[in-house]
């Protein structure tokens, strides 16, 4: 990105913050908080839209961080990037707020362990795991194998392994999760993005742990291949997902077909400003907004 871009972005991203703040001030009724943490908040465009379609449905809304417990009618959890480092005081923010995803959803979904033994009950096959307290546990016979924390995320603490002098380098590492090393990483991880169970989009991610950087590319719901979304459709009908109101799910490719890296219920990176249609854009926001009358309209019941 050029030197003019940058400034433009920050320019546009700047006039965002002060309107929604404006708007914020001169608005009255329900509190939502886009759920965001120190490091991140007001700093991340999607946020900052979802601020500002909620302000425009009529809701006291702003971007917070869980790190400040800071009270609202309701939460939609998005850039809590980081919540892994202090797992324990991000369930306790969310145990004691009211969530989108919800508390339950979350808590479970932190365990990757309890998360693929959930899957692989509703006959969803996630990339072959072990699951160990640590390294000195594993029988290492050589090749190229991927080891990382079972609480995890952002690519923390992820190794890959391809001797038996790399298995060091994970020595300090406690109840961890081993995979093999799928070449299929290479091409990019499809991520579906489904909104209340409802698949909107893909975008064909390049994680930086496995890759060199490479820009998101956008997948439109229905090129997506038939084997991706048969699995789609067995996951958002299993019964502890279908609450779910935000769900990314994470696929590779593998000599056996596709895979699930993840289900990610806590705070996935939705990427909606990549989308190029801007209808669809607009109704992403649009269905998150609605998500949050619908919550509310539960708790009337």
């Amino acid at each position: 990105m050029s030197n003019f871009k940058k400034q433009l972005f920050r320019t546009r991203m700047d006039l965002l913050r002060l309107t929604n703040q404006l708007m914020y001030y001169f608005t009255d009724g329900v509190t939502v908080n886009v759920v965001s943490c120190n490091e991140y908040k007001n700093k991340i465009k999607d946020d900052l839209m979802l601020q500002k379609y909620l302000l425009q449905a009529g809701y006291k809304a702003k971007v917070s961080s869980w790190e400040e417990d800071d009270y609202a009618d309701v939460n939609i959890i998005r850039s809590v990037w980081g919540y892994h480092k202090k797992a324990n005081e991000f369930l306790n923010f969310v145990n004691n707020n009211n969530t989108i995803n919800n508390r339950v959803l979350i808590a479970d979904n932190i365990d990757k362990q309890k998360e693929f033994a959930l899957l692989k009950l509703n006959d969803v096959q996630p990339v072959d795991t072990v699951f160990l307290n640590n390294i000195s546990e594993y029988n290492y016979k050589g090749g190229k194998i991927v080891v990382k924390p079972i609480v995890s995320a952002s690519g923390d603490d992820t190794y890959i392994i391809e001797s038996e002098a790399d298995l060091q380098k994970v020595a300090h590492l406690n109840r961890i999760m081993v995979q093999p090393y799928e070449e299929g990483i290479n091409e990019g991880e499809i991520s579906v993005i489904c909104i209340n169970r409802i698949v909107k989009y893909a975008i064909k991610r390049y994680p930086g742990v496995f890759n060199e950087y490479k820009k998101p590319e956008f997948i439109s719901r229905f090129n997506l291949e038939k084997e991706i979304n048969d699995i789609v459709k067995k996951i958002v009908l299993i019964d502890e997902y279908k609450r779910a109101v935000i769900m990314r799910i994470d696929l590779v490719h593998t000599a056996q077909g596709y895979r699930v890296m993840e289900v990610e219920l806590i705070d996935p990176d939705l990427y909606i400003e990549t989308i190029p249609d801007d209808h669809l854009k607009k109704e992403v926001y649009e269905d998150l907004v609605h998500s949050v009358e619908k919550y509310l309209s539960k708790v009337e019941e």
